[in-house]
């Protein structure tokens, strides 16, 4: 389900054409149109994340960019507000050119966004090495066709906090943590926790209640795996993760991976994720002493267009 309403766009590499136009077939580029939503996975330490988005940009195969931006303007999104599948769209029909594409980038302000803390308070935030919010994905978009894409931006994965001391406090940084999927290409994966794995039933966790986390794996990794940007033990990291909340509703704690690409699963549940420090390898040595997993499932096929169920048991 999508949250916001569409915003307009304009093309910014439009076609020069003369005052009288032209009726020669080959003086029209190729073009297709796009649809572009964007969604986030939450982080436990933010109480909102704001972009002050301006553009969008996509890179050709041939080394040239295409720059989409807001017909009304920069638009501010708090992430925070888009999980569980909510989409905010950012582009609805866009023209683009037809070609091969390698990458698309969202653009922002970093001057007008803001990290806002459980605990109060706006912190400014910077750019990491390399480009952050880029989503490195090969695609084509042919002549005349129509295709719908979700970029989601795990915040957990995006976003280090570093301790700068003293009177400087904390500096929030963009890594990458940039995903692309063709909505065509995408099902869903969810789930019930087992309530004896959570940390206020679990004596292996600390009770205070903001630990409980599910891992997406790809089903080929064969034990899970922390979330450090540095890879230092040879295993792979998460696609993506979640944070796992109790639904008053219905009495149980759930995950929700809104948008994943069709393919084999595995998820790992920890409650005691708040350890997992994105800068470090936490598991399977946790110099803190504190990071593991608790469960680690089997594998499961997630199907386009499907919302597929999986819970967790011990």
């Amino acid at each position: 389900m999508k949250s916001f309403s569409a915003l307009p766009v304009i093309f910014l590499t439009a076609l020069l054409a003369s005052c009288g136009g032209t009726s020669d077939p080959a003086a029209i580029e190729p073009a297709g149109t796009l649809t572009l939503a964007i969604t986030d996975g939450p982080m436990e330490q933010a109480q909102e994340v704001v972009f002050h988005v301006t553009h969008v940009d996509m890179g050709h195969a041939d080394g040239s960019v295409t720059r989409l931006e807001l017909m009304n303007g920069p638009h501010d999104i708090d992430l925070m507000q888009l999980q569980n599948g909510m989409t905010h769209d950012l582009l609805n029909n866009a023209s683009v050119p037809a070609g091969n594409f390698e990458w698309m980038e969202l653009g922002i302000d970093l001057q007008q966004s803001h990290f806002g803390g459980q605990s109060g308070g706006q912190h400014g935030m910077t750019m990491g090495a390399g480009h952050p919010l880029r989503a490195n994905a090969q695609f084509q978009i042919m002549n005349g066709e129509h295709v719908e894409f979700v970029m989601d931006f795990d915040l957990r994965l995006g976003i280090q906090q570093h301790e700068m001391g003293g009177m400087m406090g904390m500096q929030y940084e963009l890594h990458e943590g940039m995903h692309l999927m063709n909505v065509a290409d995408a099902g869903g994966l969810s789930g019930a926790i087992d309530i004896s794995l959570v940390d206020v039933n679990n004596p292996a966790c600390d009770p205070a209640e903001g630990g409980n986390l599910a891992y997406l794996f790809d089903a080929a990794v064969g034990q899970p795996d922390d979330l450090a940007v540095t890879d230092t033990d040879g295993f792979a990291g998460p696609v993506a993760t979640d944070i796992v909340e109790l639904h008053p509703g219905v009495g149980e704690y759930r995950y929700h991976f809104g948008f994943v690409l069709a393919g084999s699963y595995r998820v790992g549940f920890s409650c005691s994720g708040e350890w997992d420090e994105e800068g470090d390898d936490d598991y399977p040595t946790d110099p803190d002493g504190q990071f593991d997993f608790h469960a680690f499932s089997g594998p499961v096929e997630v199907i386009a267009g499907q919302m597929q169920v999986l819970d967790i048991t011990p």
